[in-house]
């Protein structure tokens, strides 16, 4: 959250205890919706649109090649260390997306196209989840 803020008030640091506690929680519920989300759409989406039958091991398999597949995060980590412009940020959701659908393409032997749709989907879901959950709470909060 706080690689991608362009003002000096975003990245400052809440002076409470308690402020600090309130902003662990909304990250931590947006990573928790937000992935719940993601995984969601991508189990959805290899049974729906990739004809996928989706048993106990298939399923782990499947989140597993997931999982795997987004080792490019890591380099956000670096982003907190060294000082990178915010598009880096774009250029390793991008790299992390190929990736994983590169992963699908390979777990579940479909077409190129509809895994990079469904891996696509995944992640504007959520996206738009982390982003809803912040204005929620923005205006509950504030």
């Amino acid at each position: 959250m706080l690689a991608v803020c362009t003002t000096q008030d975003e990245r400052s640091l809440p002076a409470s205890f308690a402020s600090f506690l309130g902003l662990c929680g909304k990250v931590l519920m947006g990573v928790f919706f937000g992935n719940l989300m993601f995984l969601g759409i991508i189990l959805f989406g290899t049974r729906k649109f990739l004809n996928a039958k989706i048993g106990d091991s298939r399923c782990k398999h499947i989140l597993l090649s997931i999982l795997v597949s987004s080792y490019f995060k890591i380099f956000v980590i670096a982003m907190m260390v060294w000082e990178f412009p915010s598009s880096v940020v774009f250029i390793i959701k991008m790299f992390v997306l190929s990736s994983n659908a590169l992963a699908l393409l390979v777990i579940t032997d479909a077409v190129m196209i509809r895994c990079i749709w469904i891996c696509f989907a995944a992640h504007a879901m959520k996206f738009l989840v982390t982003q809803g959950l912040g204005t929620y709470q923005k205006l509950v909060l504030w």
